[in-house]
């Protein structure tokens, strides 16, 4: 599987990665237009909420392909998808500012002077805006032009990734009252993915120490 996987040419891969990641877009975006033609039950009976939910859960998806990459190189040995987290990333904000802007038209309709009553009353809501915003700088510094230039910072400034991955299980947590089995399992493989990468470093940071010891 993975040298079948490496043997994809480069470009391909990223075609592939591509299509999947957009697909999601392409099939909500086909509903709302079924939609504005009269067929009113295809998101059930608040189309608006289907649509927030369906693009918070796709920013998710997305941010856990991306966390994933790391683990898949540690227990599998696949160094390929390396090359494609710069996408899996964009991605991330792609859905997240769908995300936003979704809450922003259907549940707040553009209502701006609702916003700062909204963050105060709904905490998942100020904790997905932080996570949101955070994703801002992780996006504008992706480019290996921005690498160069900011060198070790670069790194230090991308483990904000795992911020926002804790924010957004809270953010999710905080939403239910019921049906807690999905909101857990993205719980869950946040805190797999999450755990496996703070316990390399700390078992590296401790190997180092006891090393200059």
């Amino acid at each position: 599987m993975r040298q079948l996987l490496s043997s994809i040419p480069l470009f391909a891969r990223r075609c592939l990665v591509f299509i999947a990641l957009f697909t999601p877009f392409a099939y909500i975006l086909a509903q709302v237009v079924a939609l504005q033609m009269g067929d009113y039950e295809i998101l059930g009976p608040e189309p608006g909420k289907a649509i927030v939910w369906f693009t918070g859960e796709w920013a998710f998806n997305a941010l856990l392909l991306t966390l994933a990459i790391g683990p898949a190189r540690q227990w599998l040995n696949w160094k390929w998808p390396l090359a494609h987290r710069r996408m899996l990333g964009l991605f991330v904000m792609f859905y997240a500012t769908l995300h936003l802007l979704s809450y922003m038209a259907f549940l707040l309709a553009w209502q701006w002077q609702d916003i700062g009553s909204e963050l105060v009353e709904r905490p998942y809501l100020t904790l997905g805006f932080l996570a949101w915003v955070l994703l801002i700088p992780l996006s504008i510094t992706s480019t290996k032009g921005w690498q160069r230039r900011l060198k070790r910072k670069w790194k230090s400034m991308h483990k904000l990734i795992y911020l926002i991955a804790i924010l957004c299980v809270v953010h999710y947590l905080l939403q239910i009252r019921s049906n807690w089995f999905e909101p857990s399992l993205y719980a869950l493989i946040t805190l797999v993915l999450l755990s496996q990468r703070f316990s390399l470093a700390f078992c590296y940071t401790h190997f180092v120490r006891c090393f200059h010891t």
